[in-house]
């Protein structure tokens, strides 16, 4: 083998396979692995591609590298939150198209949640649960949450403690960060959640929106809370500070912010300088502002107006 003058004996590949626990077609397969950068590098390409030329193209790229890779977890998720991508991307795009991409989402987080990894397996989990929760197969999302583990017992306190004793004061400081930068976004996420359309009491709506924006504050998590006062504005019919918060929140999209707050979460959460909102989020308001008719009475304020030019501007930048 080794002089080229033969192949190695066929019949020892199974017996091979079986002692390294692997199989057969993953020996004869050479497969190199993506990083986890690299698998986000690919998948922004794609869709700057399904920006610029249509989903399809982009698709075409991700199903090429899902052929390509067929054994990466990381790449199959983000494949599946591409699908997310199209419907900002593409808006106005028809329910049997959005149904598609709904499919394909499904799919590939079905092909992760079966590999079993945790890195990647609860997330899968979390998102089919929505995505059924979303179409009404409320049994099926129930069951789905049930299959989650339940965090009782923090135990952030006792590995910083391991790292102390080891002398490894800085790695202990990362292990706090990154549970408190957790901690927060789903405090965050809760009270985004206390806003359902259902809620009628403007007030205590109001209430919520000051303390998400007291957490965004206090925490440095980049300053969009004025979206949710614009919505609650909205919904109790006053269209003027609604027009206020709206024009606040156009401009805090257009920023450029170092988040989260760096004395809080450096070294152990990255505090790069980034844009306050992706182009595809802000394609996704403009939209939105667009074609609401719930938004009619607010944009005949002249601010409003004048905000609605900036974030299209911003677009065609």
């Amino acid at each position: 083998w080794e002089t080229d003058n033969t192949y190695p004996d066929i019949t020892l590949l199974c017996p091979l396979a079986r002692a390294l626990g692997s199989n057969v077609d993953t020996l004869l397969r050479f497969e190199e692995q993506l990083s986890s950068q690299e698998v986000v590098d690919k998948v922004n390409a794609a869709m700057e591609t399904a920006r610029l030329e249509g989903w399809e193209a982009g698709q075409r790229l991700l199903d090429e590298l899902l052929r390509q890779y067929p054994n990466s977890e990381a790449l199959k998720y983000n494949a599946a939150l591409a699908q997310n991508v199209y419907r900002m991307l593409y808006p106005e795009a028809d329910q049997e198209l959005q149904r598609q991409w709904t499919a394909r989402k499904t799919e590939l987080l079905r092909e992760v949640q079966t590999t079993g990894s945790r890195e990647y397996w609860e997330s899968a989990t979390l998102m089919l649960a929505q995505t059924a929760a979303a179409e009404g197969r409320l049994d099926e999302a129930e069951n789905l949450l049930k299959e989650l583990p339940e965090q009782a017992i923090d135990s952030t306190s006792v590995r910083a403690q391991i790292h102390l004793r080891r002398g490894e004061p800085e790695e202990a400081l990362k292990v706090i960060q990154k549970r408190l930068h957790t901690l927060v976004w789903q405090v965050q996420s809760c009270l985004g959640a206390m806003l359902f359309p259902d809620v009628t009491d403007t007030e205590r709506a109001l209430e919520v929106c000051r303390v998400y924006q007291a957490v965004d504050r206090l925490f440095g998590l980049g300053g969009l809370y004025d979206g949710l006062f614009f919505e609650v504005y909205v919904k109790a019919g006053r269209w003027e500070e609604a027009a206020d918060r709206l024009e606040r929140y156009v401009d805090a999209t257009l920023r450029t912010i170092t988040a989260p707050r760096s004395e809080l979460f450096s070294p152990g959460v990255e505090t790069a300088e980034r844009p306050a909102s992706s182009r595809e989020v802000r394609l996704l308001l403009l939209k939105g502002l667009e074609k609401g008719e719930e938004y009619l009475p607010v944009l005949q304020s002249e601010k409003a107006r004048a905000a609605l030019e900036r974030l299209r501007a911003s677009l065609d930048g």
